[in-house]
């Protein structure tokens, strides 16, 4: 898929990130953070992609190409790409606090000069972010590319999960710096108590896998030696939604080091099961570029 399309030098933030004096979400939900990525979807359809990720990242914001880069340099520095990119939001999760959250979906790219060209598929994964304005950009964003859906030449239109956040009592043991440290700790065993029929893992090549059955099977095929280097992350003001990007390295059985870079979404939320432990929302893992001869 085009270098630009949605699919990250060292960067570190505290992980209460700065975040705007206004907290509370003045009753913006998930379901309106969805009608926002689909205003920038809009907006990319209608005047370019570069003019519409310039409009809808914040300042600053974040890509991995592979290495993090500042979003709005990096896009700034390129011309418009000849395609026509459109997604649409499956997923959004929002804070209780109001001032961060996160939004996967479908991507669709078409060729604006070659109109009998195949599209190409993929799916997105961003966190979104509350400005000091009011307004919400994207923060970090990310995604894969796989091939055609169910539904070729058109996004798909399953029905949208918007998961509201409900604040939940925390305290120094379930930090949500502790979440993705427990995580790294472990390995690829990380994913076995904190996945949930809501967690989507997001792999370059396959299509989106969902839920505990899914991914289960899908980590059949993923034993080996696993580890994670975080290079950044940040959490809502609410403590209930957490984010990590990073590069990984895996060792399978059998051949030859795989390394990639990865963004992982926490959540902790007081009507789940267990309120006081964390619960991945998602990560995408995508591998390094192949050098070349």
């Amino acid at each position: 898929m085009h270098q630009f399309v949605r699919a990250a030098c060292f960067i570190a933030l505290p992980l209460a990130m700065m975040a705007p004096a206004a907290a509370s979400a003045a009753g913006f939900t998930a379901r309106d953070l969805a009608a926002e990525e689909g205003k920038f979807a809009a907006y990319s359809v209608k005047h370019g992609m570069r003019a519409a990720f310039l409009e809808f990242f914040a300042d600053p914001s974040w890509l991995l190409r592979p290495e993090l880069v500042d979003a709005r340099k990096w896009i700034g520095a390129r011309p418009d790409p000849a395609i026509v990119l459109d997604w649409k939001s499956q997923i959004t999760i929002l804070s209780t606090s109001g001032d961060l959250g996160f939004s996967t979906g479908p991507v669709l790219v078409r060729s604006k000069t070659d109109p009998a060209a195949p599209a190409e598929y993929g799916e997105f994964f961003s966190v979104w972010q509350k400005q000091n304005g009011g307004e919400w950009k994207v923060y970090v964003d990310h995604g894969i590319s796989h091939g055609p859906t169910t539904t070729p030449d058109a996004l798909p239109t399953t029905p949208l999960v918007a998961h509201d956040l409900k604040a939940a009592k925390s305290d120094a043991a379930t930090a949500a710096s502790n979440a993705e440290q427990r995580f790294v700790a472990r390995g690829i065993a990380g994913y076995a108590d904190t996945i949930t029929p809501r967690t989507r893992l997001l792999r370059d090549g396959l299509l989106p896998i969902d839920g505990t059955a899914a991914i289960g099977e899908y980590l059949k095929s993923q034993q080996g030696q696993w580890s994670w280097t975080v290079k950044m992350q940040g959490t809502s003001r609410a403590d209930d939604f957490a984010f990590a990007v990073g590069d990984y390295a895996w060792q399978p059985k059998e051949g030859s080091v795989r390394k990639g870079k990865y963004v992982r979404v926490w959540v902790r939320d007081a009507t789940a099961a267990s309120p006081q432990q964390w619960a991945l929302a998602g990560d995408v893992l995508t591998p390094d570029p192949v050098p070349r001869n």
